[in-house]
C-alpha cells in the first residue's frame, strides 16, 4: 500500500497512510526493520459519549506538510461530531523522537468533554511474537520492547506554542488511560477496541503478540474552545535511552522540538 506522509531524520522513518493511520516505524535504519510490520496503528477521539477513529467515514482530511519542512499540517473535520482537529507531526532532526501535536476545537454550541486515543500494533524487529508492552508508573508511559529496540509512548495535555500566551493551566505530563494486551491470537483484535467506550482497562503488561493503547483527557471544551494534546514516541536501544529522551521532551517541552525541526528543514531547503 502506498504511504502518503513520510517523516524521517535519516535513522527513524514513520509513514502515514491515506486515512492518516500510522503504518510504519523503521528504526534505526531507514528501510531496515519495520517495528509495526505495516499494520494499522489507530488514532481516534471520544467526545461526549461518541467515538470515532480517524480512518472512519465522516472525516474530511487535508493531509499536507508545512511549507518547506518535514512537519505535517493535517486538518481533520467531522461535522457530525462537531470537531476540527489540526495535527502537526515531526521527527526531531537530531533525536529519534516522533512528536504529534493535536489542536482540538469544539465547534458545537455546548460544552463537551473530549479525549484522544493512540493505539500501536507492535511487531518489534518485525516479529509477531516475543514482544513486551508494559506500563511504567514512574514515567506515566507505556514502554514496548524486544531485544535492542525500546519504544516509550507518552504525552501531555496543555502547553502553548512559541510566542503564544502562557497556558491557563500547567501542562499535564503522562498518559491518562492505558492498556496493554494480546492480538492476532485466539481471535483477539487488540486494545484499540477497548478505547471505544472512552476509557481503557489499565492492564499493565502483556507479552507475546502484543499491542497497546493510550488515552488523554483534554477536559471540557466550551463552544469554540481549543485544547492542545502532545503525544510522542521515543526510540532507543535500552530503557535508559528512552527514559532520557522522555525526560528531555518533558523538560524542554514538545513544542520546542517541533519548532526546531521546522526551522532546521526550512533552513536546509
Amino acid at each position: 500500500m502506498p504511504r502518503d506522509l513520510p517523516l524521517s531524520n535519516g535513522r527513524l522513518l514513520v509513514n502515514f497512510d491515506k486515512t492518516y493511520n500510522l503504518r510504519d516505524f523503521y528504526w534505526p535504519h531507514v528501510g531496515g526493520r519495520n517495528h509495526t510490520d505495516g499494520h494499522v496503528n489507530h488514532s481516534g477521539v471520544w467526545v461526549d459519549g461518541q467515538f470515532s477513529w480517524f480512518d472512519a467515514e465522516g472525516w474530511q482530511r487535508q493531509m499536507l506538510y508545512e511549507e518547506d519542512t518535514l512537519v505535517t499540517d493535517v486538518t481533520l473535520v467531522n461535522d457530525a461530531l462537531g470537531l476540527t482537529i489540526v495535527f502537526n507531526d515531526a521527527i526531531d532532526f537530531d533525536r529519534d523522537i516522533l512528536i504529534r501535536r493535536a489542536a482540538v476545537t469544539n465547534r458545537a454550541d455546548t460544552a463537551r468533554e473530549v479525549r484522544l486515543f493512540f493505539h500501536h500494533d507492535w511487531h518489534i524487529t518485525e516479529s509477531e511474537g516475543a514482544n513486551t508492552a508494559c506500563y511504567k508508573p514512574d514515567e506515566k508511559a507505556i514502554v514496548a520492547y524486544k531485544d535492542e529496540c525500546y519504544v516509550l509512548v507518552c504525552g501531555l495535555v496543555g502547553g502553548a506554542t512559541a510566542g503564544a500566551p502562557k497556558p491557563a493551566r500547567q501542562a499535564d505530563v503522562g498518559v491518562h488511560y492505558w492498556a496493554t494486551g494480546q492480538k492476532e491470537i485466539n481471535g483477539q483484535e487488540g486494545t484499540w477496541k477497548d478505547a471505544e467506550d472512552g476509557v481503557l482497562g489499565g492492564n499493565p503488561i502483556a507479552q507475546g503478540s502484543v499491542d497497546s493503547c493510550v488515552g488523554f483527557r483534554l477536559g471540557t471544551l466550551g463552544p469554540g474552545d481549543t485544547e492542545l494534546c502532545y503525544h510522542w514516541l521515543a526510540f532507543g536501544e535500552t530503557f535508559d535511552d528512552v527514559h532520557t529522551l522522555n525526560a528531555l521532551v518533558a523538560r524542554r517541552g514538545p513544542q520546542s522540538l517541533i519548532d526546531r525541526t521546522h526551522n532546521y528543514w526550512h533552513l536546509w531547503i
